[in-house]
């Protein structure tokens, strides 16, 4: 086998191994974002309900009296409910909301969707663990080629 050969069978080998390595990483990036996105999606369903809403418009109305005035990094009182799904509400300083603690116990956080550059680098991720790996090896074959066969003379 010749070198040229062997390099080009290397390269293809650690590109290969790239491409599947980087797929387990672009498939756990792709979950992650899909339990992101459910639970933004969850705590936007449950903060747009009406109990919310209406406890939201209740707690900015009463804002201006509560003495003393809320400083960034203080909290308000949380909310809390009896009936429903939503047990406790805590509030940021400004009076949005921190927190939904919901009956089952689970707490959702108010957190943004992935954004579509965290779908594209899932698409991506794959194709650039072949490429990398691949073009690494045979620029270096490229170049230990030259140093290493002759050169051929016309005469």
């Amino acid at each position: 086998m010749s070198l040229r050969e062997g390099t080009r069978r290397l390269a293809l080998l650690l590109g290969v191994v790239g491409a599947v390595l980087c797929g387990l990483l672009s498939y756990a990036q792709l979950q992650s974002d899909m339990r992101q996105r459910a639970q933004h999606q969850r705590f936007e369903q449950l903060a747009s309900s009406p109990v919310v809403q209406h406890e939201r418009r209740l707690m900015k109305y009463l804002a201006p009296g509560i003495t003393p005035p809320l400083a960034p990094g203080d909290l308000p009182n949380p909310s809390t409910f009896t009936n429903g799904e939503v047990r406790k509400i805590n509030w940021t300083w400004d009076f949005e909301i921190a927190s939904l603690e919901l009956e089952d116990r689970e707490t959702l956080y108010a957190m943004p969707a992935p954004g579509p550059w965290s779908y594209v680098l899932i698409a991506i991720l794959p194709v650039l663990g072949f490429f990398v790996p691949w073009i690494a090896v045979r620029s270096v074959g490229w170049v230990f080629v030259g140093f290493v066969q002759p050169s051929k003379h016309e005469s």
